[in-house]
């Protein structure tokens, strides 16, 4: 850093006669710094960051933030700090820019953007609006990857069901039956439907756009009346449909497994229960369903597996009715039970194939990880 300085020398002198001899009494100096000179050799530093980096499909904002004032950029709005840059990337790129700051130092900047996806996916096997035969067999692609297939059944009225309903028990209970956690389920809905509403004896409990609402807080061994309301997106009520079911009393099972045989002990069960009348099933849907009975003792009952090969198939679902002295139905419960430390799951189905054997209309929506959707409403005979 260089500095020029004016030196200014203003005598005011006061007169002092002494011993016949005069003196000066004051005399000023002024200083004056006429001009600073600096010289800035050090390169700007620039941070680089995006307004997403997930992959989306609006346009990506670019920031470049300078540590000192900078100039204009081609193709960026400098902003008021003189530091920031910014650019509305509408496509995918990359590119290398120069960034001067005011005295004249360069430094390369590098940006890229290779998350904007516009392309909406694609339905292989259909058009839209059009009739086909039933079985028909579908598969989606995307330029990227797809994140959700939805085959939804419209029909004029809203359908719905209870997951783990238990309707042939209804002579016992007038209603289905089902375990404290209630899965209700939208089978079918109108075309227009954009969002639900979920109530259980007419308290909402939740607006949702999904098609599938677990009700929680629920109380054993009572009876609820479900009911959906289908809402376009105006909000308005296009239909709406109830289900009637009756909680199970039982709360939870503790397990204990031995070779060949499943402990169950039963919590929160009506005092009278004495027996129970169960079946099997494994998980991969072997149809294998034997009913066995056993005693209920101090809340525990044997499950018998002797029938079953439990190293092919060590998942398996029990279905049961528990009973009191009476022969009388109290309840019904349905628990899985794992005899496997490791195995492998057979193979599934290619995750975008899809076939639609029921006649019916519906809608197909495919969604990619960028947001991009497609939507066909067909009508299969």
């Amino acid at each position: 850093m260089s500095k020029f300085i004016k030196i200014v020398a203003l005598a005011v002198i006061g007169l002092i006669v002494f011993s016949g001899k005069i003196y000066a009494k004051y005399t000023y100096y002024f200083e004056e710094t006429i001009a600073e000179f600096s010289r800035d050799n050090d390169q700007p530093i620039c941070q680089v960051s995006y307004s997403t980096e997930e992959q989306t499909n609006q346009n990506v904002t670019v920031t470049i933030v300078a540590n000192k004032e900078i100039e204009q950029v081609s193709g960026f709005q400098l902003l008021e700090d003189q530091k920031t840059l910014t650019k509305v990337v509408t496509q995918n790129e990359s590119k290398t820019i120069i960034i001067r700051d005011i005295s004249g130092n360069c430094t390369t900047v590098e940006y890229g953007v290779d998350n904007i996806d516009k392309e909406p996916p694609q339905i292989i096997g259909c058009e839209n609006g059009r009739t086909y035969k039933a079985p028909l067999i579908l598969d989606y692609s995307d330029n990227d990857e797809i994140e959700k297939i939805e085959i939804n059944q419209y029909e004029d009225k809203l359908v719905l069901a209870c997951q783990g309903v238990y309707y042939d028990c209804a002579q016992y209970y007038g209603t289905g039956k089902t375990k404290s956690e209630i899965t209700l389920q939208i089978k079918a809905n109108p075309q227009n439907a954009k969002k639900y509403k979920y109530y259980a004896n007419n308290q909402l409990y939740a607006t949702s756009t999904e098609k599938e609402y677990q009700f929680a807080g629920l109380k054993a061994g009572t009876e609820y009346l479900l009911k959906v309301q289908a809402l376009d997106n105006l909000g308005n009520i296009l239909d709406e449909s109830e289900i009637t079911t009756k909680t199970s009393y039982y709360g939870s099972i503790d397990s204990q497994k031995t070779e060949n045989q499943f402990q169950a002990t039963f919590y929160d069960m009506e005092s009278s229960t004495t027996k129970i009348k169960y079946a099997i099933w494994n998980v991969f849907n072997e149809k294998k369903v034997i009913w066995k009975e056993a005693e209920i003792v101090d809340k525990k009952a044997q499950i018998d597996f002797s029938q079953f090969n439990l190293t092919n198939y060590p998942n398996y679902m029990i279905h049961a009715y528990l009973y009191d002295e009476d022969d009388e139905i109290l309840d019904i419960v349905e628990f899985s039970i794992d005899f496997a430390t490791e195995y492998e799951e057979p193979k599934s189905k290619e995750e975008n194939f899809y076939e639609i054997k029921k006649s019916g209309k519906y809608e197909i929506k495919v969604v990619d990880f960028a947001g991009n959707e497609t939507i066909y409403n067909i009508k299969v005979e």
